[in-house]
């Protein structure tokens, strides 16, 4: 039978505490980064927006106008593709360092 003594218990609630610190401390840096890439990224994608739209205004063909258009529907694809692989990266970043937090260590088992 287990014997379930007042230092066991504090020991528990000290490791979940730390635990659970540790996640929301992983948490909030995952989300306050996955903010500043976005925002990053829309930034940039406004900027290359503005900058098509002057070129088309200054084009002087239909082709010229339909070059600069598609020159920023190209660079809308990169800038996305590349947002969704650092945000991927980083959630997969996440999800391992979420378990390598609750997954209990070899120590942590043979005091149990």
């Amino acid at each position: 039978m287990n014997d379930i003594t007042p230092d066991k218990i504090k020991d528990l609630l000290d490791t979940a505490i730390k635990s659970n610190t540790a996640a929301w401390t992983a948490q909030s840096k995952y989300f306050d980064d996955l903010v500043k890439r976005n925002v990053a990224a829309f930034t940039a994608l406004s900027d290359a927006r503005v900058s098509s739209l002057k070129e088309i205004s200054e084009s002087q063909t239909f082709n010229q106008a339909f070059e600069a258009n598609v020159a920023y529907e190209d660079a809308v694809r990169e800038e996305l593709k590349k947002m969704y692989e650092e945000n991927k990266q980083a959630w997969d970043e996440l999800q391992d360092e979420i378990k390598s937090i609750y997954t209990p260590s070899a120590d942590d088992e043979e005091a149990a």
